[in-house]
Order: structure tokens, then sequence, then C-alpha cells
């Protein structure tokens, strides 16, 4: 399963395009952690508008993908 990463410099989501999986950080953000939960949706227009961009090594570090919430 390939993963693309995406994130805001507080969150972080991991998304498979292919089966629609996906982990992510939340970065301590309950709310963010409920949304991606309960209406995992507002992830995919989160990333149309831009508001989470993609991961990339030179913009974040290396690539962390540790998980507090997904499925």
């Amino acid at each position: 399963m390939k993963r693309y990463g995406y994130g805001d410099g507080q969150h972080e989501i991991w998304l498979c395009y292919k089966c629609g999986k996906f982990v992510g950080s939340a970065g301590g953000d309950a709310f963010f952690t409920t949304l991606a939960k309960k209406q995992p949706e507002v992830i995919l227009t989160m990333i149309q508008e831009k508001i989470l961009t993609p991961i990339t090594a030179k913009k974040h570090g290396t690539d962390r993908r540790n998980k507090t919430f997904g499925r």
C-alpha cells in the first residue's frame, strides 16, 4: 500500500488513494481527530482546498507515519 502524506504544520494525514485507508497525527487537536474519524471525506476537501499540502522530505524533514487515528 502506497500512502501519500499531507500536512499543515500541526496535522498529518497519510492516505492510500487505491483503497481509501488513512492514518494520521492530529498534533494534540482533539477536534481534528474526531472530525477525521466521523467525517473522513473532510480530509479530501482539505487536500483539494490546499489546507493540507503534500509532505516532502525537503519541506518537513523525514517522513513520519505515526498513527493517532485512521482506518
